[in-house]
């Protein structure tokens, strides 16, 4: 399965978050952490297509541990990619509604809108 080759959710200290054009937030609440590292997991258990998704108006999500990254996801409301963290791999995508992020959309609305998006 591809999703094997990507970098397990472990050890996630911080989440920095941000909606496209915007000045990002991190979170280090351990409990939202760990609220929207599980949100990822589950969306990671569902079948990824592998491909290089192009996104505008996206927001972003960077699991951190300590200062390193992680992993880097991109979320619209329809779709969620994740960035691979060396050169040269393949990113995964896959199709979602708001659902599927329930944690993920409320954070989202929490922080300050994409600039110049519709």
């Amino acid at each position: 399965m591809a999703a094997d080759q990507r970098p397990q959710l472990k050890d996630v200290s911080a989440i920095r978050v941000a909606n496209y054009g915007t000045p990002s937030t991190v979170i280090k609440d351990r409990a939202q952490v760990n609220a929207i590292v599980a949100e990822l997991r589950q969306l990671r258990n569902k079948t990824w297509r592998r491909a290089d998704t192009k996104l505008s108006c996206y927001a972003t999500l960077v699991l951190l541990s300590g200062t390193r990254t992680v992993a880097l996801f991109r979320v619209r409301p329809e779709l969620v990619v994740e960035r691979p963290q060396g050169k040269g791999q393949s990113s995964y995508s896959l199709a979602v509604d708001r659902a599927d992020l329930p944690g993920i959309s409320a954070l989202l609305t929490a922080i300050p809108p994409a600039k110049d998006c519709n």
